[in-house]
């Protein structure tokens, strides 16, 4: 990642990670380009495990109960169409001819 620059742009934030002397992560306001935080080396590590520890408060904080509610039900859906899938037992053919039945074969 030889200096590379790779900048996301939110609609409020800008987000920049480069690597030139050292791993460097910007954050700048899109209203105040030139005004960013600056944030270096071993402190982007840091940044992370805080964020990570503290992963589920950000979920909760950043999901509206009416989000929360469409995902548990996609999710209730999805398992309960793969329980289907799962449950589902071919079913056996007999063939009786009045003697003996035979069991059908299915090519």
């Amino acid at each position: 990642m030889e200096n590379e620059r790779v900048a996301e742009r939110t609609g409020k934030w800008i987000f920049q990670l480069q690597q030139e002397q050292g791993l460097q992560f910007r954050i700048a306001s899109e209203q105040e380009e030139n005004s960013h935080i600056l944030i270096e080396g071993h402190e982007i590590s840091e940044l992370l495990d805080y964020l990570y520890e503290r992963r589920e408060l950000i979920y909760e904080a950043t999901h509206d109960q009416e989000t929360r509610r469409r995902e548990a039900k996609a999710a209730r859906e999805a398992s309960a169409v793969n329980g289907l899938k799962k449950r589902r037992v071919e079913p056996t053919l007999y063939l009786d001819d009045g003697i003996q039945r035979t069991r059908a074969t299915t090519a």
